[in-house]
């Protein structure tokens, strides 16, 4: 689909926060955003798609404790934490594991959401 937003799009979270709700869906990546308190607020289709999460219900359930445990750790959620810290949440890093494939390499961004929080986006490789 043209018009989308690309993982690579420089400044990704505002051009996403710029998509109607259906087209965050129809991104070829995983979206996730999250509040202040790390639940979810919007968790794309791809996303429950291509994790195999599935069609559980995400939103408002915390992603590190309940949806993505697995990422409860230094490598990942320790990353975003130190990065908030620093007060600049824009950071690239790569992951190996994923909900439904452990040995799954990720790529991942993580940038500052609108209004505080934060988006997750997850492209697989």
């Amino acid at each position: 689909m043209t018009g989308l937003p690309d993982f690579d799009t420089p400044d990704l979270a505002a051009a996403v926060e710029r998509l109607a709700p259906g087209l965050i869906d129809a991104l070829p990546f995983g979206a996730v955003r999250l509040d202040t308190a790390g639940a979810v607020v919007v968790f794309n289709r791809t996303e429950a798609a291509r994790s195999g999460y599935g069609s559980r219900p995400a939103v408002g359930r915390h992603f590190f404790t309940e949806i993505a445990p697995c990422m409860d750790n230094a490598a990942f959620r320790g990353r975003i934490e130190r990065a908030l810290a620093s007060g600049k949440l824009d950071i690239a890093f790569s992951h190996i594991g994923d909900f439904d494939d452990r040995g799954r390499i990720l790529d991942v961004r993580v940038q500052s959401a609108a209004g505080g929080g934060s988006w997750i986006f997850l492209r697989r490789g």
